[in-house]
């Protein structure tokens, strides 16, 4: 089992990481992917308020009336004009030339002025939407001073995110700003050509967390394919676990019968060989006495034979079970006889019943009842052995407890006292004979009639087996 044990480590390990590490990259790109779609949602979010704002920005700056429903912008682009002071520069200039009849002396924009990601819903006159509201923003901001509100942009950039459910706190920078900020901005746009100046950008707080958040149901689910892989492994190696455990029980269980087996098997030819070559048989008390010895010995191995062959049953099919009407006050007082005549035991009966019949398996009861008052006087190191077998009749039902003085048992063995070949270690002590398979027989049995078995003890104080019976067969049937 050593070198088993050692393959499904070497198996398992591996395979745990190699799960692990695929659910920590399929969750790095996963996050890869929401940062790259926040990038873009975010960054198209901004362009287009930017657009609309710098539109309406060299609107109110070319002396437009607000409160008309239609509105148009009177600016002109003249590629031939030059000033004195860039006589020098060669090649065509660009200039914006306003057609306005007043000066403002507010650029920033008013707030009943509502933005949104379209040029319609500003109300100017253009028809193309935002690759022409792109375009004339793109030339006002590379050729003129305009220059939207800070504060403004922050108004109807936040209800954009609003609208589009991204709750994150932002601060807009522009030009040398971004230059002396610690981290490079979330958002950049370059609304202008070739000018720095007019460079912005958006600066997120706690967008990891909220990427993160995003990514909930992913981040479950790869927990969850994690522990069930760990629990699956850690259940695999609980089994292994028990089974080694159960190999030990066999082969300490082969090795007491092989003991067993040697002994009535070596004091039968002890016997037979003084009676025929010492003339044991020509001496009646010899022979008498030789006998007895012989059968003691036999009854033994019978009983040997007897509980491997209850092993070979159980695990083969279950033998049907005869279940007829007995005396209840008469099957347990059979059981108890036979350990009664034992020297320092004392078995006490008590019955609080009003029938006292039932219907059962009568062999299947005898052994049952016999293989408990076994473990009572067997696991009992007291100078006098006190045993108490009340019965209960119940509601459908009857109650056996079996209760005595002796060792008792730790709690730590109550899970596995039903199971095959296991034994309750004594101590150092090795001398009390058992298979570990009588309390396991008694669980199959009751199973068989419907019944049931629970167990409690105080070490060194004694143990208490209760086990119930239905009343009739009809509750067995009904039961079943």
């Amino acid at each position: 089992m050593g070198k088993v044990r050692k393959r499904i480590w070497w198996i398992a390990i591996p395979a745990l990481l190699a799960v692990l590490l695929f659910q920590a990259y399929w969750l790095w790109q996963t996050y890869q992917s929401q940062q790259e779609a926040f990038m873009a949602t975010t960054t198209e979010a901004f362009h287009n308020v930017y657009d609309n704002a710098i539109i309406i920005t060299a609107k109110i700056k070319s002396g437009g009336k607000l409160a008309e429903k239609k509105y148009s912008v009177q600016a002109t682009i003249d590629v031939n004009k030059s000033s004195a002071e860039d006589t020098l520069l060669a090649g065509p200039k660009a200039f914006i030339v306003y057609d306005s009849t007043e000066e403002r002396q507010k650029t920033f924009i008013p707030e009943n002025i509502h933005l949104d990601t379209s040029i319609a819903n500003t109300n100017m006159s253009f028809d193309t939407m935002s690759p022409l509201a792109h375009f004339v923003s793109t030339v006002f901001s590379s050729f003129t001073d305009v220059t939207p509100d800070i504060d403004t942009l922050h108004k109807y950039y936040r209800r954009e995110l609003d609208r589009k459910h991204i709750p994150l706190s932002f601060k807009i920078l522009i030009g040398k700003e971004i230059d002396t900020t610690i981290s490079r901005p979330t958002v950049m746009i370059y609304p202008g050509i070739n000018n720095p100046k007019k460079m912005m950008g958006v600066q997120f707080g706690g967008l990891n967390t909220y990427l993160l958040k995003k990514m909930g149901s992913a981040i479950i689910l790869s927990i969850f394919i994690a522990f069930l892989i760990i629990g699956c492994i850690w259940t695999l190696w609980r089994i292994i676990l028990q089974q080694e455990k159960l190999e030990n029980m066999k082969r300490e269980f082969i090795s007491h019968v092989t003991h067993e087996l040697k002994t009535p098997v070596s004091i039968l030819k002890a016997t037979n060989e003084a009676l025929l070559t010492f003339r044991g048989i020509e001496d009646p008390d010899k022979t008498a006495r030789y006998l007895r010895h012989s059968k003691a010995e036999l009854d033994k191995l019978q009983d040997l034979i007897d509980k491997i062959m209850q092993v070979t049953r159980e695990e083969q099919e279950q033998q049907p079970l005869s279940v007829t009407p007995a005396d209840l006050k008469t099957l347990v007082n059979d059981a108890v006889i036979r350990f009664s005549h034992l020297p320092g035991v004392n078995i006490r009966q008590q019955y609080d019943i009003q029938e006292g019949h039932f219907q059962t398996d009568i062999t299947a009861f005898n052994t049952i009842l016999t293989n408990l008052l076994d473990n009572a006087v067997k696991y009992n190191d007291k100078s006098r052995t006190e045993i108490l077998v009340s019965v209960k009749e119940l509601t459908g039902h009857y109650s056996f407890t079996v209760k005595d003085n002796g060792n008792g048992i730790e709690k730590q063995h109550f899970p596995f006292l039903f199971d095959k070949f296991y034994r309750v270690v004594q101590g150092d002590r090795h001398d009390i004979k058992g298979y570990g398979l009588g309390l396991s027989h008694v669980k199959a049995l009751l199973h068989q009639l419907y019944g049931s078995i629970s167990v409690s003890s105080i070490p060194g104080n004694g143990t208490t087996f209760i086990f119930q019976l239905p009343k009739y067969e009809k509750d067995q049937a009904a039961t079943g």
